[in-house]
């Protein structure tokens, strides 16, 4: 059959795929924490200049 996986290819794929996803959602978290990081930073900075 055409465009179907078997075997021990789906498996590969499988692997592949939660592999890819993992790896996004790393860089997704370790993007947003430091952006988190930076906006403090910021935001500290704005409260020590009302004082």
């Amino acid at each position: 059959m055409s465009g179907v996986i078997s075997g021990g290819g789906q498996w590969a794929y499988v692997a592949a795929a939660y592999a890819l996803t993992a790896l996004l959602t790393g860089a997704v978290l370790w993007y947003s924490w430091r952006a988190m990081v930076k906006a403090e930073k910021r935001s500290d900075a704005l409260r020590k200049d009302r004082k």
